[in-house]
């Protein structure tokens, strides 16, 4: 299974190379099934906070004072949205599979403000190859950041339309204390589960 070298930049560029560069950041927020669309390629994109030979942590320039923050570490990432660092429940869950999400986020909002970010997270299958993966759909509420759910792409065939619904519909209210769900039909993959470590 394929990890991520931290030790070697290169190994790092070349698994975020080839990823498209558009920021609609200058665009006012549109609504219902538009969408405001983040893409980086973080070596480019995106600010150095921490590098060690453990932790690999990018700040990436978001919207409405609301920044992407990547974290990455032995084929596992952490994905963040705050003002100014990494925050919530979301630095503690992740799945058990070694994964790699798209670096393409999808902003969902309450008026002008953020309230959920929907990004494709895809899973490393036993030949070290990624699978279609899941619409991994994410809480921003200020320090409440979390994972609130998950839709299967291969399993769902309306999948990223699952994931915009669910979001608006519930990412007002939701709360952190709850357990993510699978939206729809969950991965038929054995042993794909996700945690939260509170």
């Amino acid at each position: 299974m394929p990890a991520l070298s931290l030790q070697s930049s290169t190994r790092l560029k070349r698994l975020l190379q080839g990823c498209a560069v558009w920021l609609s950041l200058s665009v006012p927020p549109v609504f219902g099934q538009d969408a405001i669309i983040s893409s980086y390629i973080p070596d480019e994109d995106c600010e150095v906070v921490t590098q060690t030979d453990a932790l690999l942590e990018y700040r990436c320039p978001g919207v409405f004072d609301v920044d992407v923050w990547f974290s990455i570490g032995d084929a596992r990432w952490t994905v963040s949205f705050h003002k100014d660092r990494p925050s919530g429940l979301v630095l503690n869950q992740g799945f058990n599979r070694a994964h790699h999400p798209d670096l393409e986020v999808e902003w969902r909002f309450d008026g002008n403000q953020p309230m959920a970010a929907l990004q494709l997270w895809r899973f490393y299958d036993e030949d070290g190859e990624l699978d279609e993966g899941a619409w991994v759909i994410t809480r921003i509420a200020g320090d409440e950041v979390c994972h609130m759910g998950f839709v299967d792409v291969v399993a769902n065939e309306e999948a990223l339309a699952m994931a915009r619904r669910f979001a608006d519909a519930n990412a007002k209210s939701y709360s952190c204390a709850d357990d993510p769900q699978w939206i729809g039909n969950p991965s038929g993959i054995p042993g794909h589960t996700h945690r939260s470590m509170r």
